[in-house]
């Protein structure tokens, strides 16, 4: 388990295969993680992020380009331990071809966690016939005074966003992968501080 004692940014591109980390967050301590997910192949991801200290916080992101016939599973957990913590978590999947994600998620609260603020959201952009989309969030909690919300989406290609980019002189291919970028970086919002959010930027368009 990787320890976060101060402010955190991690970036990971996954292209396949598993990956599983574990975060114990601590007093007052921040998170940002953010998984940029090339899902041609089969793959895993499992994070689990503890917020042990008093006041700790977490943002989670996962922004999935599945393709081929690729299959995407993640799961994640947030588990709020220590009393006044916050987490964040949205995963955003554009599927392609006859590619296929799957989420299932936890939130957990144990009974020292008051004053927990947590939220789980899971959107799927499905731009051919042949893709599918699973979500099935959970919640355990064992403290009485704490807000946790969850919430999931799967959607089809919107025909007229495209239309309108094509009547400005747009082919349609690249009005599908616009509308698909767009979807992806918006979750770049949740995050909050200008230089955080830039620097995520920055390393995505490394990859």
């Amino acid at each position: 388990m990787k320890t976060i004692t101060g402010h955190s940014v991690v970036v990971k591109k996954v292209a396949g295969g598993t990956v599983s980390e574990s975060y114990a967050v601590g007093k007052n301590a921040q998170l940002i993680l953010v998984y940029v997910v090339d899902g041609s192949t089969d793959t895993d991801i499992s994070p689990s992020v503890h917020l042990v200290g008093v006041g700790a916080s977490a943002t989670i992101i996962s922004l999935i380009s599945g393709s081929a016939h690729g299959k995407i599973r993640v799961h994640t957990l947030q588990h709020h331990v220590a009393s006044g913590t916050t987490s964040d978590l949205l995963v955003k999947s554009v599927l392609r071809g006859h590619s296929e994600a799957l989420y299932d998620g936890s939130i957990r609260v144990d009974a020292s966690a008051q004053k927990t603020d947590a939220y789980q959201r899971n959107e799927n952009l499905l731009l051919d016939e042949h893709t599918h989309a699973t979500s099935s969030p959970a919640l355990e909690i064992l403290a009485n005074d704490v807000r946790c919300t969850h919430g999931a989406v799967v959607k089809t290609l919107d025909e007229n966003e495209l239309w309108y980019l094509c009547s400005r002189g747009i082919d349609r291919d690249t009005g599908r992968d616009m509308i698909a970028s767009g979807f992806l970086k918006s979750a770049l919002t949740r995050i909050t501080d200008e230089k955080d959010r830039t620097l995520v930027e920055q390393k995505i368009s490394e990859f």
